[in-house]
């Protein structure tokens, strides 16, 4: 047997113990699986799904499957593949959902925002300009949370159910969507009231 294959094995093995410990109750065991394994689901996960900016929900998704499924795991089988397998289903699961629901919220829906930027009846400002450009910037999956709650005054529960997430993804993409923006429009990191 050969060096890689012996250290594959050990890895494998190591890995089943914290499993087993983690059935068990084991928060610590929890959280060094995690840090064995969240480089190589996030890369799984960023060649199989085409959304780029929803690749972070994918593998704290597929985590917290891993959470609900720990009972089904049986030990001393290996990990990886129960592990890869989850998130293969994570994100074949997030892709049918996309297909069911409009790729991105209408134009309109951008256009509102800009409308609500610019000043009535005149020429736009240089902050609307900035806006939107930032906005246009954003990944459709962070733009519309932030669209929908910020400018369209829906309510996370209600953006979760249109967008076919949850309400924690639905609140965190938007505070992304909030952070980036800030930072488009104030790169010094001041913010335009100081």
């Amino acid at each position: 047997m050969d060096g890689f294959s012996s250290t594959l094995e050990a890895e494998e093995r190591r890995l089943a113990e914290l499993m087993s410990a983690y059935q068990q109750g084991d928060l610590a065991a929890f959280e060094q699986l995690y840090a064995l394994l969240v480089d190589g689901v996030r890369r799984y996960i960023a060649k199989v799904h085409r959304d780029q900016g929803a690749v972070h929900d994918l593998v704290q998704d597929t985590f917290l499957e891993l959470h609900r499924s720990r009972r089904t795991y049986t030990p001393p089988l290996p990990v990886r593949p129960w592990v890869f397998g989850i998130a293969r289903n994570v994100a074949a699961r997030s892709r049918r959902s996309a297909q069911l629901r409009p790729e991105g919220l209408p134009p309109s829906a951008l256009d509102a925002a800009l409308a609500i930027a610019a000043p009535a009846g005149g020429v736009p400002s240089a902050d609307a300009l900035d806006m939107e450009k930032a906005l246009r910037r954003l990944p459709v999956g962070t733009r519309d949370p932030w669209l929908l709650h910020h400018v369209l005054g829906h309510s996370f529960d209600a953006i979760a159910a249109r967008l076919g997430i949850t309400v924690v993804a639905a609140k965190l993409r938007s505070s992304r969507a909030t952070r980036a923006l800030r930072l488009a429009l104030h790169p010094t990191g001041r913010s335009g009231d100081e």
